[in-house]
């Protein structure tokens, strides 16, 4: 095995890891115990904060994370924290107010990062690629919670799934692989998708409704893609 070089381990950025942990492990092993919710949820939270952590790591190398980092961590715990959930969704299913809390919130704070990283003048590549990544995984876990709750058939995960598709796509096509320019439809569409993915799970909202309005969400973000995908092929042409 090689020896790691010290320059590897992420010194700069592992007391903010540290921290984040130590919080998520409270929150879920909390609402563990004063929901008596399965034991699953803090192991399965805390694997899925790793994945994350091991990517911002990743991204970021072994420097500080600036503000707007933080911001977009903050997020990313509570989307954790709905991964970690997942099992206690059927006993979720009657009072689905947590995790439409916990959602609606981490859908609100989405460009809050964005706009600390410019007041503060500490736009960096890596955080704009976390940001990304962390609201791709937010939507794929809210489809995930649609069928968990019942309130739309696995269809519905198409719409978590289509960044992933996309990016697959790009393996096999490497003009797909071209930085997309700047897009505020594709801002616009992604931000209509984290709130209408939001409403679906809002108690009260009729669960007759869920199917069509997910099934329009779908078929915008598909649109959306394929937009995309259209103007990589035609650069390729071109």
């Amino acid at each position: 095995m090689v020896p790691r070089r010290a320059a590897d381990i992420p010194w700069l950025i592992l007391p903010d890891l540290l921290v984040a942990a130590i919080v998520l492990a409270a929150a879920a092993g909390g609402l563990r115990l004063s929901l008596d919710l399965p034991a699953g949820v803090l192991p399965l939270a805390l694997l899925a904060y790793a994945a994350m952590a091991v990517m911002l790591w990743r991204l970021c190398g072994n420097r500080p994370l600036t503000p707007a980092d933080r911001v977009t961590m903050g997020r990313g715990l509570l989307v954790m924290l709905l991964i970690g959930l997942l099992p206690a969704a059927g006993g979720l299913r009657e009072e689905p107010v947590l995790p439409f809390a916990i959602a609606l919130t981490a859908v609100l704070l989405d460009g809050l990062d964005g706009f600390v990283a410019r007041r503060l003048h500490c736009v960096t590549q890596a955080g704009a690629r976390f940001d990304m990544e962390l609201d791709a995984v937010l939507l794929l876990v809210l489809c995930l919670w649609l069928v968990q709750l019942g309130l739309a058939g696995p269809w519905v995960l198409g719409i978590g799934a289509w960044r992933y598709v996309f990016v697959l796509a790009g393996r096999l096509r490497p003009q797909l692989r071209r930085p997309l320019a700047p897009s505020q439809r594709r801002r616009v569409i992604c931000g209509i998708q984290g709130v209408g993915l939001g409403i679906c799970l809002a108690p009260g909202f009729p669960p007759a409704w869920v199917p069509p309005l997910a099934a329009a969400l779908l078929a915008l973000l598909s649109y959306s893609f394929l937009v995309d995908a259209a103007a990589s092929w035609q650069i390729e042409k071109n």
